[in-house]
């Protein structure tokens, strides 16, 4: 026999004995995974039953953004710059109306409107769903742009855009940080 068809013979020796490994690490996989399958299918019946009207996760307990949240101060006003028709101003809209009791109110203004339509305003913020007694009491204040956003962005604004009014001081925030 020629070294050569030995290490041919170690080598086929070799990739068997890996091969029967092999197979026995996924038979055991396999029963491991069905046995957690089943664990799961019987927990998820058991909460359905003792709880069926409750989510199984939720999802308001996990961490996540919550953790990073900007902090504000109870006297910081929160500028907000949308369009009337900006499905992603929207969903900044309603992540700052859930948290505006954490600063000091919320000015709302609107880019894409004719500047004087209140009637425009006002249906924008019924649309939206904005509580009149927050804006009764000047938490939110609802404005038409007229410029305020190229101003302060010196030309470069696009919508959604916030900024934090501390003060005298004005400082951009990232809709991310919310």
């Amino acid at each position: 026999m020629s070294p050569f068809n030995v290490v041919n013979g170690l080598v086929v020796c070799s990739i068997t004995t890996i091969g029967k490994q092999l197979e026995s690490t996924r038979s055991n996989y396999c029963t491991k995974r069905d046995r957690i399958l089943a664990f799961q299918r019987a927990y998820d019946e058991a909460a359905k039953r003792l709880y069926p009207d409750a989510p199984i996760i939720d999802i308001a307990r996990l961490p996540g953004k919550a953790d990073k949240q900007t902090s504000f101060q109870s006297g910081d006003r929160v500028l907000f710059f949308t369009g009337a028709e900006c499905p992603a101003c929207d969903l900044v809209l309603n992540t700052l109306l859930k948290r505006v009791d954490e600063f000091g109110g919320l000015d709302i203004y609107l880019t894409d409107l004719v500047p004087g339509d209140d009637a425009a305003v006002r249906t924008w913020a019924a649309e939206h769903k904005i509580d009149p007694d927050l804006v009764h009491s000047r938490r939110v204040t609802l404005n038409h742009d007229a410029g305020a956003l190229a101003k302060l962005t010196d030309g470069a604004g696009t919508v959604p855009t916030l900024m934090r009014r501390r003060g005298e001081a004005l400082s951009k925030l990232s809709v991310s940080d919310l």
